[in-house]
């Protein structure tokens, strides 16, 4: 049996303070969960924290996954094996700087769509998720002899809205699948958004830790609304977020350790976020949207997250011990005067340079991995069934229509634009132009490209409520010399979701976007980082595996290469959307988080 007793947990009689660290099991290969799980342990935790993915679970409709990285079972087992309690926050909304924050896309096929609401299409989708990871989750809870002692209603509810009886609704669910230990719900420390947040029977977990120490404030408005509540600190951020184009925030292993000794001292539970993060393979990073004032408007700060998900956490990407795991670990020490076992670092490899042999045009290759619809006006990615990757959208520019600006009206994420196979220009989502003066470039007509990537959807806050679609989701015109605007109409589109690249027909490249491929031989059961010095931005596959998009606005410089991906002999894919000086990568020991501006000022870290 699992309960409260003030600010103890009770488990079968016997109280326990819960020292917890996050790990997501499907942002890690399963061949190295136990490492992480083990390095957990010998830090003197006694609990493993996970969050689930929907989208990832469910990728289409009707459709379960639950194997190899999305083995919940397996995972649990393990920690189980090890000794270890579980959390588990099976979402449906998880946020996690997971694109749609774990909602699967085919959700927004529906243009009504009410997201994290009593609205029926989505709640019934909902349930029909849970119900299924359910079947995983309650044969492990610790009433049925497995390790999970706590499960999550949504997540940071507080943060989008108000509504009791959506969230009251989540938590019946768990309960209606199996669920009899604790349920808990995860918002900020701050009034509105506890008072939004919470469920009926859920204890209130908060979320806080900016390396500043764990001030009163912070458990304030938990003990306004309980003085019985016991603080249960679910998301204790170590370090932070990292976005493309800006640099990392970091919080001191001094100022960790710090905190750590804080609430162990004052009898806290606390969950560290992250203690190992892992990364954000293929296209499943997410991204914030961030207010501004500007002239008087409110605007919003489009920023997507870097493929890898360290986080300046406890451990690296590739599972290796940081002086901020040490700060920890002696504070862990120090109040419980045990000597903690050690732990060692994975073993690297330095492969060196390798050329990239063969090439293949994007627009050459269009029917070979993209399927082809044809539309009056262009519409988001979602109508057409796509999730994840690019999409591309042509119609004719017919000769003699004195075109003077060619203008997209919403388009997410980012947009090249091509005439006649030739690039003409960028138009993204925070831009505050939006259009491109053609001059003469289309006065004889032709071709007009449009290639949209989905740079991954916003995962926190309002903005979920209808969802983030990608594409083009409002219509393209142009505007002659005098200023009239006409919409074009007449489109041909390709759904690029890049999971097919085995049909590229390979050759000799003469125009970007470009597919690059090349052979190299590694030793088995070492890591390895690709670095990309020569490349501008796009996305690698290793054996098939998408490892994630690069980037050199930085501050991510280099992908990792996890070891169970690794042969004696192996394939390397590059997408290219813009430019390569040389076909040429070169993979090493070495990982690059925090450089910018093509490895200028870049930091190498071990």
């Amino acid at each position: 049996m699992v309960k409260w007793n003030g600010e103890r947990l009770n488990i079968d009689g016997e109280d326990i303070q819960i020292l917890s660290g996050s790990i997501h099991y499907f942002r890690t290969f399963p061949e190295q969960w136990e490492d992480r799980l083990i390095k957990l342990k010998n830090m003197g935790f006694n609990t493993v924290e996970t969050y689930c993915c929907w989208n990832l679970h469910e990728p289409r409709e009707g459709t379960f996954v639950f194997e190899r990285m999305l083995d919940l079972g397996a995972f649990l087992d393990t920690a189980a094996r090890l000794g270890l309690y579980a959390m588990v926050r099976p979402g449906p909304y998880i946020c996690g700087e997971w694109d749609f924050g774990g909602l699967p896309a085919w959700l927004l096929k529906d243009e009504n769509a009410l997201l994290r609401s009593n609205d029926e299409y989505y709640f019934s989708r909902a349930e029909k998720y849970i119900e299924q990871i359910m079947k995983i989750i309650a044969p492990r809870m610790q009433t049925n002899g497995g390790n999970v002692i706590l499960l999550a209603a949504e997540n940071e509810y507080g943060s989008f809205s108000n509504s009791h009886k959506y969230m009251n609704r989540c938590a019946r669910l768990l309960e209606k699948y199996g669920a009899d230990i604790p349920i808990f719900t995860s918002d900020g420390h701050t009034p509105m958004m506890l008072c939004g947040g919470t469920a009926e029977g859920a204890l209130p977990g908060l979320d806080f830790g900016y390396g500043n120490g764990i001030l009163p404030e912070y458990t304030a408005a938990l003990k306004n609304i309980s003085a019985d509540y016991p603080v249960f600190h679910i998301e204790h951020w170590i370090g932070g977020l990292t976005h493309w184009g800006k640099q990392p925030q970091k919080y001191s292993s001094e100022s960790v350790g710090r905190e750590i000794s804080q609430q162990l001292e004052k009898g806290y539970h606390f969950n560290l976020y992250m203690f190992c993060g892992g990364t954000n393979f293929g296209f499943m990073n997410g991204a914030n949207s961030f207010p501004y004032e500007k002239n008087g408007r409110t605007e919003y700060d489009y920023c997507p997250d870097v493929t890898s998900y360290e986080l300046d956490g406890a451990l690296t990407e590739c599972g290796d011990l940081t002086p901020k795991y040490y700060a920890i670990k002696n504070a862990v020490e120090r109040f419980t005067g045990k000597k903690l076992p050690e732990s060692r670092n994975s073993e690297k490899q330095n492969i060196g340079r390798v050329t990239l042999t063969k090439s293949a045009a994007l627009f050459e290759n269009l029917g070979n991995i993209g399927e082809k619809f044809s539309d009056e006006f262009p519409r988001n990615m979602e109508h057409y069934g796509q999730n994840y990757g690019y999409i591309l959208y042509r119609c004719r520019i017919e000769q003699g229509q004195e075109i003077a600006r060619l203008s997209l009206k919403d388009v997410n994420d980012r947009a090249t634009v091509y005439f006649n196979g030739e690039k003409i220009g960028i138009i993204s989502r925070n831009d505050d132009i939006k259009h491109i003066e053609l001059g003469k470039t289309a006065e004889n007509g032709g071709t007009l490209d449009i290639l949209a990537e989905n740079q991954g959807r916003i995962n926190y806050g309002p903005d979920m409520l209808r969802g983030d679609r990608k594409g083009i989701c409002g219509y393209v015109y142009i505007t002659d010399r005098v200023g009239v605007r006409q919409i074009l109409s007449d489109w041909e589109i390709y759904t690029l979701p890049m999971n097919n690249l085995e049909r590229l027909n390979y050759g000799t490249a003469q125009s970007y976007p470009t597919f690059f491929k090349g052979d190299f031989s590694a030793e088995k059961g070492k890591d390895c980082f690709v670095h990309l010095k020569n490349f501008t931005k796009g996305f690698v596959t290793v054996n098939g595996f998408n490892i994630g998009r690069y980037w050199n606005i930085g501050p991510q410089l280099s992908l990792y290469i996890p070891w169970p991906l690794l042969k004696e002999n192996n394939e390397i894919t590059v997408f290219e959307e813009e430019n390569a000086a040389e076909p040429i990568i070169e993979i090493t020991d070495k990982h690059i988080l925090n450089g910018c501006n093509k490895y200028k000022n870049a930091e190498v870290v071990m």
